[in-house]
């Protein structure tokens, strides 16, 4: 049953039913109830696709993602691209596209948000790198009502949003378990975190905590130190920091971030041995490491699917009121030279 049978049953016309399907304004309550109800009888379905494809010329769906730059130092990000991309191609046809906006730090996240609100966008994705900058994003985004997403990484910010990201801190605990396994209660732990221009990244320090807390939940009081670099700067081992490392102790790393593929490198250089190390995603560099037993293990935070989600969740919030999608914990994937895979 279509719209003209549904307008004949309800005594209205097809314009009025649209709008109740639409949910727009200038419909009566009663009369909105009276075609909800008929709709619920007749089990009637919007064919949102067949809708799309009708309105792809006339109107897009035009959607702005804001991410770091996808190279050299921001490698990872990448990864997310890919998967949006992926999306794009398949919801082209429907009358969706997007448009990238890469920052390099909080200044540069400021700039880039407002080039975005010049524009008429239906949807934003980005990252929550900066609290207060990414509280004005939403809060902007609110007042002309743009849905926003963000990837990789969940904080509390002032107003509720939707997030697709691994739970950092039960990734960080899944991490000290791994090691504690390799290391047991004698050996010496380091965390590596990245700094930006705010301190170090919000899921480094998520991660971090986790790890820690893992000990604690174990009982186990072992030696653990934070090593800090920022980003923009090469990762070098310091004289106090070759003094932990040249100890015969068993070792254990757990690198926060993408860039565990820098530490074998190190380690070689200065011939420290009895170490091990655990870290995140599945770039190119370090699945070469994870190969070559130079990375014992790799947590998979599926970026690629990341991205694609958020694009596949956003067309159906603005096509279906349906978020159902936008809101994912993505499962910690333990990768091993034995499972890789690049998918």
């Amino acid at each position: 049953m279509g719209i003209k049978q549904i307008a004949k049953l309800a005594n209205v016309s097809i314009g009025t039913v649209d709008r109740v399907l639409h949910k727009r304004a200038g419909v009566s309550k009663n009369t909105e109830k009276k075609v909800l109800q008929i709709i619920k009888e007749v089990g009637y379905t919007k064919n949102t696709t067949a809708s799309r494809l009708k309105l792809a010329s006339i109107k897009k769906i035009e959607i702005a993602i804001l991410i770091p730059k996808g190279k050299s130092k921001w490698s990872y990000w990448k990864l997310p691209k890919k998967g949006i991309t992926q999306a794009i191609e398949e919801l082209t046809e429907l009358g969706v596209k997007v448009d990238f906006y890469n920052f390099f730090d909080s200044s540069s996240f400021i700039e880039q948000s407002e080039k975005i609100f010049q524009q008429k966008y239906d949807g934003i994705v980005t990252v929550p790198f900066f609290r207060n900058e990414s509280n004005t994003l939403l809060s902007l985004a609110k007042e002309k009502n743009i849905p926003v997403v963000f990837l990789d990484t969940e904080i509390e910010l002032d107003s509720p949003a939707y997030f697709i990201r691994q739970n950092s801190h039960v990734s960080g605990m899944v991490a000290g378990r791994l090691l504690h396994g390799l290391v047991g209660n004698e050996g010496q732990y380091i965390i590596v975190n990245i700094i930006n221009d705010k301190g170090i990244h919000a899921n480094g320090r998520q991660r971090e905590n986790g790890f820690r807390e893992f000990f604690k939940t174990i009982g186990e009081n072992v030696s653990i130190r934070t090593i800090n670099y920022p980003i923009n700067d090469e990762f070098t081992v310091t004289l106090e920091m070759q003094d932990w490392l040249k100890k015969n102790s068993l070792k254990g790393i757990f690198v926060t971030n993408s860039r565990s593929h820098i530490i074998p490198q190190l380690l070689k250089k200065h011939n420290i041995k009895n170490t091990f190390v655990v870290g995140f995603d599945m770039n190119k560099k370090n699945i070469k490491s994870l190969k070559k037993n130079e990375i014992n293990f790799l947590i998979n935070q599926k970026p690629k699917y990341q991205g694609y989600v958020a694009i596949k969740g956003l067309f159906n919030l603005l096509t279906k009121q349906d978020a159902s999608e936008l809101n994912l914990d993505i499962p910690v994937d333990i990768v091993v030279k034995e499972n890789i895979t690049t998918s």
